[in-house]
């Protein structure tokens, strides 16, 4: 576990952003056949997912969440050095999309900006990146930026369909003069395992693949450019090595279950979250989920379960836990006090950046 403390940064705003567009379950009823949704929607327990419209980006959702942030924090763009941009779906293959929101929401040249090719742990990892230059830097304010769209990189014939929603965050971190503002961070990598979540095509190692759908060992039909993933391998992994982590961390860090009031986790599907609070020993009642809401939304299913928990409910300053993990494989842990007041109610939003289309 590569572990790290970083004192003197706050988390000083979180905002959500999610399309108009609710799709129910059942609706795939006319796709699939009913006994196969119904038996999908017990296991996984997505009830709905809200999906973009086509000319809308995950950035756009980011965006969105980042003016709802800006906005209600009464934050003037002058003031943050540092954006980053945590998505494994950018708006293009070059220049890297931070750019595109730099412009967008007016961030000053003197900062640093980029992309982080990242999905279901990118919450963590994004924490531990920004608030790790925020502390080296001269810079009093950083902005993290989540954006997924995975609605359209799923096979329109593969039941997986059910479970993926789009959805954007945006986090403000701050230097601090407290000694409390302490965040505690965990995390892994396996490069080994790259190919148990992935999409073959798309960039410049196969740049000219059909989009033909092909029947796969699973009986599903895809393309190249669909999402692929080993569900057996990662559920593995996600009821293994994600909860020997939380124990590596929390053996480190002196930590028990009662020093957490809330565990935010990655909502991938509700098997896995109801095993792995069975191996962590975590009563439910501390583990808020949205599964059921908007369904495995990656990288921004913690900021947007954390918006949907406390968005209309002030709860002072909590010890919170957060838990991602997924593609890579990459899995993460931290800890940390948070201001509940801070968090902002959802935003919804069709809105797109219509000068960035060609």
């Amino acid at each position: 576990m590569l572990s790290s403390e970083i004192n003197g940064i706050r988390i000083a705003g979180i905002s959500s952003a999610i399309p108009s567009t609710k799709v129910e379950s059942t609706d795939y009823n006319s796709v699939f056949d009913e006994d196969t949704v119904r038996k999908t929607i017990e296991s996984t327990g997505v009830l709905s997912t809200y999906h973009s419209v086509p000319q809308q980006t995950a950035s756009d959702l980011a965006y969105a969440a980042a003016k709802k942030l800006l906005d209600k924090q009464g934050i003037n763009p002058a003031e943050i050095g540092i954006l980053l941009f945590i998505s494994a779906h950018h708006d293009y293959i070059a220049p890297a999309t931070a750019f595109v929101l730099q412009k967008r929401l007016g961030i000053p040249t003197d900062s640093i900006v980029f992309d982080v090719n990242q999905g279901c742990s990118g919450f963590v990892y994004g924490l531990q990146m920004g608030a790790s230059l925020l502390k080296s830097s001269t810079a009093s304010k950083a902005l993290i930026l989540l954006g997924d769209s995975s609605s359209r990189v799923v096979s329109p014939k593969d039941t997986s369909r059910l479970l993926f929603g789009d959805s954007g965050a945006a986090v403000l971190l701050e230097k601090t003069d407290k000694d409390t503002d302490n965040m505690s961070f965990g995390l892994k990598s396996d490069g080994n395992r790259f190919s148990d979540i992935y999409i073959p095509a798309g960039g410049f190692r196969h740049t000219n693949l059909s989009q033909d759908l092909l029947m796969e060992k699973d009986g599903r039909e895809r393309s190249a450019y669909h999402s692929h993933m080993d569900g057996t391998n990662v559920f593995v992994f996600s009821v293994t090595d994600v909860p020997n982590l939380v124990r590596e961390f929390m053996k480190e860090k002196n930590l028990s279950a009662d020093d957490v009031d809330m565990l935010f986790m990655h909502q991938p599907n509700l098997f896995i979250i109801k095993n792995l609070l069975r191996k962590l020993k975590f009563p439910k009642e501390k583990a808020p989920t949205t599964i059921e809401k908007f369904g495995n939304t990656s990288g921004v299913s913690i900021p947007l379960t954390l918006c949907d928990y406390y968005g209309n409910n002030n709860d002072g300053v909590k010890q919170l836990l957060f838990l991602g993990f997924g593609i890579g494989l990459s899995w993460g842990v931290a800890y940390m006090p948070v201001n509940t007041s801070v968090i902002n109610p959802i935003v919804m939003t069709d809105e797109f950046f219509e000068d960035g289309l060609v």
